[in-house]
């Protein structure tokens, strides 16, 4: 009977909008059975939100996850790149400053214990191995006040359901433009770079640079995206500061000279309609951007 119950919890837990949120997004590879994939994109936040191929007459999937570095996507693409046909397109899509070095906390990290090989995790930890699939195995189990707080709240939320207001999006740029700069220790955005920050963009160069051979040794079609913003967000990103942290960094690591398609000034996204906020695209902007892109790549 106790372990009807926790199969019955762990079945309701799993189905929750949470415990999604708990994972970020990772749960689409553990069951992950799709083969012979048209295209993929990789990414962070920025990607996760920018793509949506239901509906669209391409085998296509979303592998990106947020908050997620370069050298997580290269992760991703080198523990899954087989589930992709001979000749698919894998698309790299980049944030504003995917050129610098991101920390991540244990919290953060934990999602790929639950679906990556252990030699390709960075700052690999055993134990965390373990409470990450524990955790994936049985929440209510590990985590019992975590999931009926959370489960409980959102059964509420449905029922009571209170309409989100509108965002504000100068508002919403702002507090981006700040949470970029104190997590890139960046004061003044259109400043040359740091030594520091050199170092971190000669590292990223570097691993961007093998993800394009990783694709090309293996038949794969790498693109560089960046994905629309809005334009409270657009206006604030400057010619020097894209120069700095953006197409420099992209020239560099390009020399194989494959497909580099920069969508941050399309006009055909400026309306509110297609951002959730004024980085992340809403479901409508996606399925408008993905249908783009692919029309752009000819990829049907």
């Amino acid at each position: 009977m106790k372990n009807l119950v926790e199969r019955v919890c762990n079945k309701i837990i799993r189905r929750t909008q949470w415990y999604d949120r708990y994972w970020n997004g990772v749960q689409k590879f553990w069951y992950l059975n799709r083969f012979n994939l048209d295209v993929v994109n990789l990414g962070s936040n920025s990607g996760k939100y920018a793509f949506d191929y239901e509906g669209l007459p391409v085998s296509g999937m979303n592998w990106a996850i947020g908050p997620q570095s370069l050298v997580h996507d290269f992760n991703i693409l080198k523990n899954y790149f087989s589930y992709l046909k001979a000749g698919a397109t894998v698309i790299i899509s980049l944030c504003p400053f995917s050129s610098l070095a991101s920390k991540y906390t244990k919290m953060t990290n934990l999602k790929y214990y639950t679906f990556l090989h252990p030699a390709t995790i960075l700052d690999f930890d055993e134990k965390e191995r373990i409470k990450a699939l524990k955790i994936k195995q049985s929440p209510i189990r590990e985590m019992p006040l975590f999931c009926i707080k959370h489960t409980v709240k959102e059964v509420v939320k449905y029922f009571v359901h209170k309409p989100s207001p509108a965002c504000d999006m100068e508002k919403n740029a702002a507090t981006f433009i700040d949470s970029w700069k104190k997590q890139f220790g960046i004061e003044d955005l259109d400043a040359p770079l740091s030594g520091q920050h050199c170092k971190e963009q000669e590292n990223r160069i570097q691993v961007l640079k093998e993800m394009i051979v990783f694709c090309r040794e293996r038949d794969l079609k790498p693109v560089l995206v960046i994905p629309p913003v809005h334009p409270s967000l657009r206006k604030r990103l400057s010619a020097h500061c894209r120069e700095n942290y953006i197409y420099s960094f992209v020239r560099k690591a390009n020399v194989q000279h494959v497909p580099f398609l920069d969508y941050m000034d399309d006009e055909r996204f400026n309306d509110d309609k297609c951002f959730l906020n004024s980085f992340f695209m809403s479901k409508e902007g996606a399925k408008m951007f993905t249908k783009t892109i692919l029309e752009d790549l000819k990829i049907s």
